[in-house]
This record gives structure tokens, sequence and C-alpha cells, in this order.
């Protein structure tokens, strides 16, 4: 016996069921049964397409005293200057009277002042919001009580997603890797975003580092499942862009009759 290596390349745009999937969570067809010795994920092609404001973290809670007012971002990508903006728009939509939002040109804080003294909320389940702005993530209050003038005590946080998560049960050891809430994944790779926002990150994996599922004995594999998820533990949404995987697969093979020690007859 011998071993074949392989590639294959995994593009969702040719994934099974296109209509009702999306290429963050698809089954890609090989089109054959190849039976396998290792398998393990190669390369990575994927756009960093995923809003640093989304569904799950677009909540603010404000308060003035006396009750709380929900405050809730369009989903889509921020600058510094539109989340600003945007943050001053909502305010004065709420409360009313003058409120401006500008960054400190020393520290690079938010500051906010507003007609009527107001707080926010901090918790990271209610109010994630208060993160990305600079308010903190802390569960309480901030500032302890309303102002009509506050400084955000850290600076703004619009990076989004750090890491996207390659997950697979098919190329997986059968172990989870933990996540956000306790909730096990596995992931066989994590690919650092370090492309600004709508660019390709092209990430490769080196021999050493590769993450191989290694089969006792030759198994048969016609399907791959592939999902992406974000540091959140959350489906990216890689908004239609596509993701190119390209698989390293081991066979085993037969060598030819004259090498296999086996007598003529």
């Amino acid at each position: 016996m011998t071993d074949n290596t392989n590639y294959i390349i995994i593009n969702s745009t040719f994934r099974r069921n296109k209509d009702s999937t999306e290429s963050n969570d698809f089954i890609y067809e090989l089109g054959e049964v190849v039976e396998v010795k290792e398998i393990a994920i190669k390369s990575i092609s994927i756009v960093n397409a995923e809003y640093n404001v989304k569904e799950s973290n677009k909540k603010l809670i404000v308060n003035n005293g006396v009750a709380d007012s929900i405050l809730l971002f369009p989903v889509g990508q921020y600058t510094i200057t539109s989340l600003m903006a945007e943050l001053q728009s909502l305010l004065t939509t709420t409360y009313g009277g003058t409120v401006t939002v500008t960054q400190n040109a020393v520290n690079k804080k938010v500051e906010i002042t507003s007609t009527t003294p107001i707080r926010f909320r901090t918790n990271q389940t209610d109010s994630p919001m208060s993160h990305i702005i600079g308010l903190g993530d802390n569960g309480y209050e901030y500032p302890e009580f309303t102002q009509t003038t506050i400084l955000a005590p850290f600076l703004p946080n619009l990076q989004g997603a750090n890491n996207y998560h390659i997950v697979s049960n098919t190329l997986s050891q059968g172990q989870g890797s933990l996540l956000r809430n306790n909730n096990k994944q596995p992931i066989i790779v994590s690919v650092p975003v370090n492309v600004d926002f709508g660019e390709v990150i092209q990430y490769e994996v080196s021999e050493i580092d590769l993450n191989k599922k290694t089969f006792s004995r030759p198994v048969n594999v016609q399907d791959i499942d592939i999902r992406v998820y974000d540091d959140d533990n959350e489906l990216v949404d890689l908004n239609g862009t596509p993701v190119e995987i390209v698989v390293q697969i081991i066979k085993s093979s037969v060598l030819p009759f004259s090498f296999q020690g086996t007598k003529m007859m």
C-alpha cells in the first residue's frame, strides 16, 4: 500500500441546495465517493464581510432617571464618524433638545452632551452597543447618576470579528472547541481577520499546523459540511460573498501488481 495526496477545491458557489442555503452554512458534494485515510483544510479564501454592527449587538439602552429607552442602530459597517452621527440622531429623536456626540481630540474617546441628563446601561446582553461606543461592558449603569455631559471611559471598538472559525463535523476529530456561552463547536481552523472590511482574507495552513482528521482505516467521504462562525459563536453574515477552501486528502492506493510481493501462479 502507498498513500496519495490530493487536493479538492470547495467553493460555496457550487454548494448543494444553493437556493435554500448560505455560504456561511452549507454542504459540498464531492461528486464521487472518495476513500480517505487523512483529511485536513489546507487553505481558505474568505471575504471580511461581516458588519461591525449586526443584529445581535445593535441595541443600546439609555436611561433619563425615570425610564429606559431602547435605541436600535441600523445594521451596517460603521466608522467612528458614522457611529457618532447615528448615536446623536437616535438620542435627539428620543429626548429632543440639543444633543452632540464628538470624539475627544486627545484621547479619542466619545463625548456626549445632552440637554436631558442621561446614563447608559452597559450590560453586554441587554445593551451590547455600549461596548462598541466605549461606554463599558461590566453590566452596570454608566455613569452612576444621570448627567448632561458624559465622557466614555474606554475607546470605541469598531473592530468587529477578530477571527472567523471554520467548523465541520466531517473534518473534525469529534472534539469541540469552547466558544462563548459554553457552546462547543468542532472548530477546524480559526482564520484571523487581518484585512479591512470588504477585502479578501487569504489564509494558508502550514504543513506542521494542519489539523488532520486521521482514520484508523480508510473511510468513504462524499459530502463535506462547512460552517463559518465569529467570536460570538454566531454564524458569520458573509452578505452573499463566497467561501473557497482547499482540502488536502490522503488516500490509500494499492501498488502496482509487480510491487506487491505476490507470487505469480
